[in-house]
């Protein structure tokens, strides 16, 4: 068994008015403080090392294999994550290989990534992307000499780290609609929006577990994404599918998870 997410009135003038300005700030602040002190708390929770793997299919047909791992490391003294996704397709003599690394930290329960790597290999053009962020000048250095067209932002994630602050947003439970800005597999700066559709149970391994649908929202229709999110094994992706035309396209399904505690 797999183991178990001012506005103030002017009403006064004077020392009255300063008075309740001043209260209202300092009630503005505490809700805010609070809101941080939830965040850190449920992202300390779910940024917890593990290991899942994935069977990749597609109408029913296995397909390849698909994975993610995060572990605690340190550089200089300050703790990092290391957030690892990788595939493993091949259909007749197709094959397409990718694989994502971010080192990133966590900042009042956000994720702050501080380097990306992206690489494609297989039939087609292979591609190879690689970028620092670096927090302290607030500016983003690639590394293999690709052009990077995102600007700085300190709220930028990467096309790897997203689906990590997602999984936090949603064990949060504050919003039923998520944006993210980032910076793509090839240096650009998009955008990603996701929205929570429902509550409900699926089979996983023979099992019956209570998830979370989030559907990645684009202003077309031609492709449609669906993350499935169990809230009992720590918000964990247990499920993606990708719908093109009508037809699926691709479906990840969790076939292994380990906790390292």
């Amino acid at each position: 068994m797999l183991p178990r997410r001012f506005t103030s009135r002017w009403l006064w003038i004077g020392t009255l008015c300063v008075g309740l300005i001043s209260a209202s700030m300092g009630h503005v602040t505490a809700e805010e403080s609070a809101m941080v002190s939830e965040r850190e708390r449920v992202a300390s929770t779910i940024t917890r090392p593990y290991k899942a793997e994935y069977e990749l299919s597609r109408r029913g047909r296995s397909h390849g294999s698909a994975g993610r791992e995060l572990s605690k490391t340190e550089k200089n003294g300050s703790p990092q994550w290391r957030y690892e996704t990788f595939s493993r397709a091949s259909l007749f003599i197709l094959s397409d290989r990718r694989f994502n690394e971010t080192y990133f930290r966590l900042h009042e329960g956000q994720v702050q990534p501080l380097s990306f790597e992206y690489e494609r290999r297989g039939t087609g053009s292979n591609r190879h992307y690689s970028v620092i962020f670096d927090r302290e000048n607030a500016t983003l250095r690639p590394t293999n000499g690709d052009p990077v067209a995102a600007e700085w932002r300190d709220d930028l994630l990467d096309a790897n780290a997203v689906l990590h602050q997602l999984q936090i947003d949603v064990a949060l439970g504050k919003a039923e609609t998520f944006e993210y800005h980032l910076i793509d597999d090839d240096g650009s700066l998009t955008t990603y929006e996701f929205a929570v559709d429902k509550r409900e149970r699926i089979v996983v391994n023979n099992e019956q577990v209570e998830t979370v649908r989030v559907s990645r929202v684009r202003d077309h229709d031609r492709r449609e994404t669906y993350f499935w999110f169990a809230p009992e094994w720590n918000y964990t992706l247990v499920r993606m599918q990708q719908i093109e035309g009508g037809r699926e396209a691709a479906l990840i399904s969790l076939k292994s998870l380990t906790f390292y505690d």
